[in-house]
């Protein structure tokens, strides 16, 4: 090493050459995205000893190294995280909320329109318009659960493409990330240690770009490599070496997909419920948390309306005398395999009103079956022994395990996620509406007591009364009372000749009495109330509601099924459910939307700061170019002068 005042001058020359350089290279690169501002790292060198003391030697170029602030960077991928998730969310959850609320596509319009048209034909139940207008709304009704059900499924597959792109993304990056992390481990051991500033720009920049698809950590290596981790400590950059994550069908549903991570000698880690934050753990959230609980709760409405229709349509008599059929065909709860054989166990409808829009898991550990929901992981109470004759029943399914399980069997239960998509009305016409009641009572003419016989309400349509001989009731009956306070029951099957069912039912004219059941245990599936004062011997009769074309009572009790709290429990009419849910998803949106202007004020205001950190200032290199070039010329000066100094010396010597 050169000492004196021409080696000093050198050292100084070269040191404020380089920073000049490195000066020039922020210049450059201020509109690069990710550049980190670079400054020379000098230090003096040793000082040389004398007898007077220590003099200076120069200066030496010690490093170059970036600006940099592990926190804030950490701080920024966070944010990044943060706001790419709830951006995706947002973006989802808002497609939903709009078609959902929307007065064409939604369902409240398509439900008060049928209900109108129900009312109609309860107003006027034999005329062909109103049956006909009725019979396309019901039709309609049928179709546009159909098509909102059909946009959710075409929602669910645009999340399953962001799932497969996002991941395709993650593997690019953190591929690139591994090959970075080998460049800059080699340009390390080749420089003695020295930060090779560009490659770890390049690498912190790809850093960021994967947390905008998922939340990650880091972890420095003492070589200058970094491991990337994901979840609960899954690696997915460790060295040089990228572990790819892979896009898996979930619950046998190929509609329904995950993710899983090579967890080494070639076994998958299921890592989808670990993965949050950024574009993917967004999708991962939107469908976890609202577009599953959208689908249940529209299947929801859709077999709530459908069942109690059809229910009510079998309880009455169409235009042509025969009993009601089901008005529509609804979906049936689904059953996925995790693990067991398909078909030994089978879930079936118990109650509508109790479903709920949760999915299930049913558990086998070998001794007892367990059944908890999916969102919360909590067990669900079900009663029953799970065969066919005595069923699990919880929140409104039916339960049959229909082979010998092995421990470890476990199925994924959704009742209702079909709901909507497999609607359909099978009704062939409109003249199948039933809107008369099958049954229907008569007094005597010759009465002379003020007795009154309701028209009769359908308990039981399933009664041996109306199901042995199309068109009948299977017996009619004869009331007759023997006493003003008692009144036997016949089969008047042959009015000629009444055969006693079961005689001297007690009656109190000031209560009046319900006909069935009888204190004899007779019930025939429908319902009569006996009011007023009867005299011996008045007579009350019922039959079939032949030729009753006109009647509406069974319209009525349809149309009624509009107000009555028939789901979620019987606190909900089938409207307010679906109102419940837009109000769920438009609230959901929102506050989702909420989060994703706050997260990204956030990360504007971390940006700013990395910024103030990393970033080139064109002022402040402005000025550092002048005071180096200023230094530099120094420098040189400090050359010339004792260039000159040693042309004197030379002079001297000459003489």
């Amino acid at each position: 090493m050169a000492s004196g005042l021409l080696g000093i001058g050198v050292s100084g020359l070269l040191a404020t050459q380089r920073s000049l350089n490195t000066i020039s290279q922020n210049i450059a690169n201020v509109n690069t995205e990710g550049y980190s501002r670079q400054s020379v790292q000098l230090s003096a060198r040793a000082p040389q000893a004398a007898g007077f003391g220590f003099s200076g030697a120069g200066v030496d170029v010690v490093s170059i190294r970036r600006a940099y602030d592990a926190f804030i960077e950490s701080s920024v991928r966070g944010g990044t995280s943060a706001t790419a998730e709830n951006t995706a969310f947002h973006k989802l959850a808002a497609q939903l909320d709009n078609v959902l609320a929307d007065a064409d596509a939604g369902m409240s319009a398509a439900i008060q329109r049928f209900f109108n048209a129900v009312q109609d034909v309860a107003n006027a139940p034999s005329t062909p318009a109103a049956r006909q207008v009725m019979f396309s709304q019901a039709r309609q009704l049928a179709e546009q659960f159909n098509q909102l059900g059909g946009y959710i499924e075409d929602l669910r597959g645009q999340v399953n493409h962001d799932i497969r792109s996002s991941v395709n993304e993650i593997n690019r990056l953190t591929a690139n990330i591994a090959e970075l992390n080998r460049q800059v481990v080699l340009a390390r051991g080749s420089a003695g240690g020295q930060p090779p500033n560009d490659l770890l720009d390049q690498r912190d920049s790809l850093i960021r770009q994967l947390s905008d698809y998922v939340q990650v950590n880091t972890l420095e290596q003492d070589d200058g490599a970094i491991n990337v981790l994901v979840g609960k400590g899954q690696l997915l950059v460790r060295g040089n070496h990228a572990s790819a994550l892979k896009v898996v069908i979930k619950d046998g549903d190929a509609d329904q997909l995950g993710v899983s991570i090579d967890g080494g000698n070639g076994a998958d880690v299921p890592v989808t419920g670990q993965l949050i934050g950024g574009r993917l753990g967004g999708v991962f959230a939107f469908r976890d948390r609202m577009l599953d609980a959208a689908s249940n709760s529209l299947g929801r409405v859709a077999i709530g309306i459908g069942e109690k229709l059809n229910e009510q349509n079998r309880a009455g008599m169409d235009l042509d005398g025969a009993l009601g059929i089901d008005m529509f065909r609804i979906g049936q709860p689904e059953v996925r395999v995790r693990q067991g054989s398909a078909g030994n166990v089978s879930v079936s409808f118990d109650d509508v009103t109790q479903l709920s829009n949760q999915d299930y898991t049913l558990r086998y550990d070998g001794a007892s079956w367990d059944l908890v929901r999916n969102d919360t992981g909590a067990s669900v109470s079900m009663t029953g022994s799970g065969t066919a004759a005595d069923p699990f029943i919880a929140d409104g399914i039916a339960i049959t395990v229909n082979a010998a399980p092995a421990a470890g069997d476990s199925y994924v239960i959704r009742p209702t996620r079909r709901g909507a998509v497999d609607m359909q009305m099978t009704l062939a016409n409109s003249r199948q509406i039933a809107a008369a009641a099958p049954v229907r009572s008569a007094a005597n003419s010759a009465n002379t007591g003020s007795g009154v016989i309701s028209p009769g309400v359908v308990s039981d349509i399933d009664n041996a009364a109306f199901q042995t001989t199309p068109g009948q009731l299977t017996p009619p009956l004869l009331i007759r009372f023997s006493g003003a306070t008692s009144y036997d029951v016949y089969d008047n099957s042959n009015p000629a000749a009444p055969v006693l069912l079961e005689g001297g039912i007690a009656y109190d004219p000031a209560t009046g009495a319900d006909l069935f059941p009888t204190p004899g245990g007779l019930d025939y599936g429908y319902r009569m109330r006996l009011t007023g004062a009867p005299a011996a011997g008045d007579r009350f009769t019922t039959e079939y509601n032949t030729g009753g074309v006109g009647d509406n009572r069974n319209a009525l009790l349809m149309a009624g099924l509009a107000d009555e709290k028939l789901l979620q429990g019987g606190s909900a009419s089938f409207a307010e459910s679906y109102n419940g849910l837009v109000a769920d998803v438009g609230a959901g949106t929102r506050q989702v939307e909420l989060n994703a202007q706050a997260q990204k004020r956030l990360l504007d205001q971390t940006l700013a700061t990395r910024e103030s950190i990393s970033g080139v200032n064109l002022d402040d290199e402005a000025a550092n170019l002048v005071r180096f070039q200023q230094a530099y010329q120094a420098s040189a000066q400090v050359i010339a002068t004792a260039s000159t100094l040693f042309d004197t010396l030379l002079g001297a010597v000459r003489r």
